[in-house]
Parts: C-alpha cells; sequence; structure tokens
C-alpha cells in the first residue's frame, strides 16, 4: 500500500507515523510545536485506507478543538465527516478517495466531569463516546491525565478497557498518546498515561507499579521519590512504546509557527459593533462610541472586540476567557510566555489572569519605571521561578530586548504598526532560542481583528486598505 499525505511531513513526522502504524498504539512525545497533530491525523488515515479504523475520538482540551478542526481541513487526505456533543458538520470529500472517516471531537474537561443526579455519579458524554464507537483514540495532551488516582485518568482508562471488552479483544480502540511534558516529575508520571493506552505494559495498579520501580524516603521523606530501580526494564517498555523528538533534532530552532484562537463575542457586542461600523456611532452600555472618520472608527471597532473601552471600562470578557482557557493549557507544559497587548486594561486583566493561573508574572508597560525595566527583564529571563509570565503593550515590549526564555507569544490585541508587530516576535527569537515559537492571535469572528492579523502577516499597508474598501476591511473579509 502506498499512502500520499495530504501535506508532506516532516523526517521526523514520518518516523513517528510509521512506528505508529506499525504499533497501532503509541505514545508521541514530541516537544511542543513538532506537528504531534499531524502525526495523529497521517495515522488515522493508513489505518483507515487499511480498513482497520473507520471512527477517530479525540480527547483534547476544550480550547484546541478549533485547532482539530482545522488541521483536519489542511493535513487530512480521505473523506470525513466530523461532529461533537452538539452538532454534525458538513461532510468533507476528497476527491479519489475510496475511503470515509468519521472523527469525534470531545473536549477533555465534559467528557470526564461526573454528575450526581441520584446516589450515583453518572457520565452521560463517555457513555455517548461508547455508544458511538470509536475504532481509535487520540488523547491530545496527555500529560493531563498523568495522576493515576484522578478522575480523567481512572475514566479514560476505564473507557478504553470497556470498549475493548466490547470488541471481543481486537485491541481496538487504538490509542495514540500526544504529548509535549510526558513526564515532568519523573517517570511515575507515565503510569497512568500508559495505563490508558495498554494496560498490559506498566499494569493498572499504582502501587504494584511503585514496588516495581520506586523508592521513596522514610520519615518525612516517606512520601517523596528519592529515586527509582529497574530502569534498564523501565526504559525498554517506554522507548518500545513511544518515540521523542526535540526541537534540535527536527531542525526546527526558532521557526515561527501560528495559530488563530477565534472568539464569539456576545451579540449584544456584536450588535454594537455592526452599529458602529455602519453608523460611526453607537451607545453602549459604558457610554457612547462615536468615531469622526474611518481611521477612528477603526480604532473604536478593536476598543470593542479587546472588551474594554477608553478610560478601562470593560464590557465583555470573550477575549479574556479565551486567554484563561489556553493559558491553563501552558500552565499545565510548564510553559513560560508573553502576552502582548494594546490597551492598558487589557494588561492589567492579562496580568490578573496569568498570576491567578499560578504564573509568576511581571509586567512591562508605558507606566513601568526606567530603573525597573531591567529588573523585570532579567528576572523573566533568569529565574529560577516557573512558569513564568510576562505581560507587555507592543510598544513597550518591540525593541532591545530578549525574551527567549519563552517560546509562546500571545497576541491579546493585535498592533497597528508591522514593525511593532515583527519586533515583538523577533523578541522570542534569535540564536537562544533553542525550539520552536508558537504566535498566537486571539480574533474575534467576523471583525476587523482577522483582517488586521491578515494584514501584518503580509506586511500590508492598513490604512490603503482600510480606505481602499472600508466595508471588507472593518467586517474582517479577507
Amino acid at each position: 500500500m502506498k499512502y500520499k499525505p495530504r501535506t508532506k511531513p516532516f523526517r521526523h513526522q514520518s518516523r513517528a507515523t510509521l512506528k505508529a502504524v506499525r504499533r497501532r498504539n503509541l505514545a508521541v512525545f514530541f516537544e511542543p510545536r513538532l506537528g504531534k497533530t499531524k502525526v495523529a491525523l497521517d495515522w488515522a488515515a493508513i489505518l483507515a485506507i487499511k480498513g482497520e479504523v473507520q471512527r477517530v475520538a479525540v480527547f483534547a482540551p476544550s480550547i484546541a478543538l478549533d485547532v482539530w478542526q482545522r488541521q483536519l481541513r489542511l493535513h487530512y487526505p480521505l473523506s470525513y465527516e466530523v461532529e461533537d456533543f452538539d452538532y454534525v458538520y458538513p461532510p468533507v470529500v476528497r476527491n479519489g478517495n475510496h475511503a470515509r472517516t468519521k472523527f469525534f471531537l470531545a473536549g477533555r474537561e465534559e467528557t470526564f466531569r461526573a454528575t450526581r443526579p441520584h446516589v450515583n455519579l453518572e457520565r452521560p458524554k463517555q457513555r455517548a463516546i461508547e455508544e458511538w464507537g470509536p475504532d481509535a483514540i487520540v488523547l491530545d495532551e496527555s500529560h493531563q491525565y498523568k495522576r493515576p488516582g484522578g478522575r480523567g485518568a481512572q475514566d479514560a482508562w476505564r473507557l478504553v478497557r470497556r470498549l475493548r471488552k466490547d470488541n471481543g479483544g481486537s485491541g481496538r480502540p487504538y490509542v495514540l498518546l500526544l504529548t509535549g511534558t510526558p513526564d515532568p516529575k519523573g517517570w511515575r508520571d507515565l503510569f497512568a498515561q500508559f495505563r490508558i493506552m495498554d494496560e498490559t505494559l506498566l499494569g493498572t495498579n499504582a502501587g504494584s507499579f511503585d514496588e516495581r520501580f520506586v523508592i521513596r524516603g522514610v520519615g518525612r521523606r516517606r512520601w517523596q521519590i528519592i529515586r527509582y530501580q529497574n530502569l534498564r526494564r523501565l526504559r525498554r517498555i517506554v522507548s518500545e512504546n513511544s518515540i521523542t523528538c526535540t526541537a534540535k533534532q527536527a531542525g526546527l530552532e526558532g521557526k515561527l509557527f501560528w495559530q488563530v484562537l477565534p472568539v464569539n463575542l456576545p451579540q449584544k457586542v456584536k450588535d454594537q459593533y455592526d452599529t458602529l461600523a455602519e453608523e460611526y456611532i453607537v451607545e453602549t452600555d459604558a457610554g457612547v462610541l462615536d468615531a469622526a472618520n474611518q481611521g477612528v472608527l477603526r480604532l473604536r471597532l478593536l476598543q470593542l472586540t479587546s472588551g474594554f473601552l477608553t478610560g478601562g471600562k470593560q464590557i465583555h470578557e470573550s477575549k479574556i476567557t479565551v486567554l484563561r482557557a489556553y493559558a491553563q493549557n501552558l500552565r499545565d507544559q510548564d510553559e513560560s510566555v508573553v502576552v502582548s497587548c494594546r490597551f492598558t486594561a487589557e494588561v492589567d486583566a492579562a496580568r490578573e489572569v496569568m498570576a491567578g493561573l499560578g504564573f509568576h508574572t511581571q509586567v512591562l508597560d508605558g507606566r513601568t519605571k526606567r530603573r525597573d525595566r531591567g529588573h523585570i527583564l532579567d528576572s523573566f529571563q533568569s529565574s529560577r521561578r516557573s512558569p513564568q509570565a510576562l505581560v507587555m503593550q507592543h510598544q513597550a515590549g518591540s525593541l532591545s530586548i530578549e525574551l527567549t526564555r519563552a517560546a509562546e507569544l500571545v497576541f491579546l490585541t493585535l498592533p497597528d504598526d508591522w514593525v511593532a508587530f515583527w519586533q515583538v516576535l523577533n523578541r522570542l527569537r534569535g540564536p537562544n532560542q533553542g525550539r520552536p515559537v508558537r504566535v498566537s492571535a486571539i480574533v474575534a469572528t467576523g471583525t476587523v481583528d482577522r483582517r488586521v492579523l491578515y494584514g501584518l502577516q503580509r506586511k500590508e499597508d492598513w490604512h490603503y486598505d482600510l480606505m481602499n474598501s472600508p466595508e471588507r476591511f472593518l467586517r474582517g473579509r479577507v
């Protein structure tokens, strides 16, 4: 069988796909931004062509489900359908392919949430997955299932066990684990993940695993792991059933990768946006917004999408909610991050979010005193506290600084100036950056946000485009 991928893989992706197809169950331990999702989709497509897989369930953080939709459209070579707990999407047909695959995209948070309407816990979303009957399961960000006693780890393991039992020993559903941080605190973090993938590898009981591989202290240190034993056997099991890759091995140090984190504005705010775009004036709960010309109108519309008006009044928190969900995922991965903002009120809101999630958070904006600036930057780069978050305004963080400790950059609202935009990107790159850099733009759908990003990526003159076609520009049409 000759498989023709829809997009050309990197060499490390090809190796991972081949090993996953041969073993059926595999843990893909790539550093962040090395393309784990494409490996999973090529794995599923090859098994679909072989007739082994027709239904694939993807368990991912809810914030990542839109990314999976985009990655499917980009990378999956066969005809497919997608559904989630609320909606069945129109099918995507690829000419010339004979196979059709069904994908179920399930948010980890809602799937592994239990309710107690009566006496016993009920898990309706897991029951829906069982009734759907997947032939393959992808656990994205599988490190979130590392606690053996956690509800997600327990429920995912038992769900896979029940499905395999129902399939009469066929070995299905096959399970693919995807994570960039498999064992931040040692080998024991792999036990629960491997138990979901294949319970015969490391067993099902955490106590038995500890007896074989873990040595703990005594007295006050009796709960602390001081070292591991039988490491040759443990490494052999892990090596045979996983594949790893670093950015250096893949040759992707410092490369830029882009993603859009879409936001749907509240309907009331979207109506205000449309009214302002058409009439140059609108009344909001925080007062009247008006614009004397198209340039000012663009600024007012950006304020509406950000959620903060002049003076710092907040009218919605849609972007802040998305930032919180995405940053929580980064916090779980112990990833430091730079959050770049346009408005001062955004800086304050983002600082509160990042600090609340447990990041060691610092701020760099127009209010930062010159004598404090160097200390903040040195602390971000060299502090032992992890993870770090630097919340900055575009203008304050675009020149003469290095932020290579982070490989994650989030734009809460994009800048006007292409030079400032490009300078902010390059603060995270350079000879000291050993990892790919992911740039995430939080973009309100159907608004000027989309058009600003499109123009900045292509080094366009936004003012010319605005004056040339105001309606197209302000409604986010590219």
